[in-house]
């Protein structure tokens, strides 16, 4: 057991906010050729990155009970390291879309008339199979009218808020600039 006193400065400050660098790397391959794998030809990516960020996991609402317990929140904040990365987070990237690829595979077991509805949709909301986007976007989550729109459908479909993105709903993230 270990205890965990704020009087006990220093090993209270360390528990508190571990002083030792997290970082994490992010390496995207970027679609070189999006229109002619939509045609049958053989990908062509380019590996970019790492994008780097420190990671930091401070402890908040700190609370000390009667029967020797501590509770409090864990805290994750990403702080982008340019210095050790290779690009930027405005660097533009093609992908694959993976709102619309999973919404297709989710599709197949939809029926015949749900079908041409779903693609009615992907085609009214400019999904293809291939997007453009920043890497702040990819990571941090963007606006997309094709969820906006299921949201207002069916509130409880989709396992994720307002953005998609790969970190825009991990619990307890704050992004700090």
């Amino acid at each position: 057991n270990v205890r965990i006193d704020p009087s006990n400065g220093f090993a209270y400050t360390v528990w508190q906010d571990v002083p030792i660098p997290f970082y994490l790397a992010i390496y995207f391959f970027h679609i070189e050729n999006p229109d002619a794998i939509l045609n049958g030809e053989k990908p062509s990516v380019a590996q970019r990155g790492p994008y780097v960020y420190r990671e930091y996991r401070p402890k908040g609402n700190v609370t000390f009970h009667e029967n020797y317990t501590v509770s409090y929140r864990s805290y994750r904040q990403f702080h982008f390291v340019p210095e050790r990365s290779i690009g930027n987070e405005s660097d533009e990237l093609v992908l694959p879309n993976m709102l619309a690829l999973g919404a297709g595979i989710l599709a197949e077991q939809f029926s015949p008339l749900m079908k041409v509805m779903f693609n009615a949709a992907m085609k009214e909301f400019n999904q293809t199979a291939f997007f453009k986007k920043t890497v702040n976007d990819i990571m941090w989550g963007y606006d997309d009218e094709l969820i906006t729109f299921l949201k207002k459908l069916f509130p409880n479909l989709l396992p994720f808020k307002d953005k998609f993105g790969l970190f825009a709903d991990v619990s307890i993230v704050c992004r700090i600039r």
